[in-house]
């Protein structure tokens, strides 16, 4: 029995070319379809305002407003959330990690007390949720760009040379960015999480930075020593006025 036909229908016959040609766009339309929800996706669930939306996450999310890399000061910069807390390797890694780490978060959120969760403690777990990928990828010429601080460039230089080290568990092992930065990225933490306390606070946890805060006090000393000095000339001007 001959079961070879060589492409044809199960009658016998070819698929005509527009029927092809048909599926074939039918195929295209649907794969950038799928490629353009996962992309809009993937960048909504990325930053800030997405990863703040469950309430356990209001004191990190504050944290790192006030610091530079949520963008606060003059040298500040905008890193996302997924910048830090995802591996930068390869795409395919990225997102895997991604969607497991939603998936976490997701069930923790619903499954969890998340205020009895000694946060504090956690901070300590950081080479569980950080990477040196994540670091490198936006610090890529760190080396060449702490030459002028001999410190910091000799300490660069025997971490990319493997020779820096630390004890983990009793146990050394190559140093990561976060041995040494312990919190980066977050501006003092720890008073955001001495803040949480046991019943939700809408109003604390609605959180707009219209004003400088503790993150710049020297700004706000500075701010306050130019509005004495400006109501000193408005009350000298006023009494050459009288």
């Amino acid at each position: 029995m001959n079961v070879e036909n060589g492409g044809s229908n199960m009658d016998g016959s070819k698929p005509s070319k527009k029927l092809i040609i048909g599926l074939a766009a039918i195929f295209t339309v649907v794969g950038l379809v799928i490629a353009f929800i996962t992309t809009v996706a993937v960048k909504e669930t990325s930053a800030v305002n997405f990863c703040s939306s469950c309430h356990s996450m209001k004191p990190m999310a504050n944290a790192y407003l006030n610091s530079v890399h949520g963008g606060f000061g003059k040298t500040g910069f905008v890193a996302k959330c997924v910048d830090c807390h995802l591996p930068h390797e390869s795409t395919l890694g990225y997102l895997v990690q991604k969607v497991r780490t939603g998936i976490h978060d997701v069930v923790a959120e619903i499954t969890m007390d998340t205020y009895r969760i000694d946060w504090k403690e956690k901070r300590e777990e950081r080479r569980e949720f950080l990477y040196d990928s994540s670091c490198l990828h936006c610090h890529e010429n760190l080396l060449n760009a702490t030459k002028p601080n001999k410190k910091a460039y000799l300490a660069h230089k025997a971490y990319f040379s493997g020779k820096l080290q630390v004890e983990v568990e009793h146990k050394k092992v190559q140093a990561m960015c976060v041995d040494c930065h312990k919190y980066v990225g977050h501006y003092e933490l720890g008073k955001e999480l001495d803040k949480i306390g046991t019943v939700y606070d809408e109003a604390f946890y609605n959180y707009k930075r219209k004003e400088p805060n503790y993150a710049a006090a020297e700004v706000e000393e500075g701010s306050e020593a130019a509005d004495d000095e400006e109501a000193g000339e408005e009350s000298h001007a006023g009494a050459e006025h009288e």
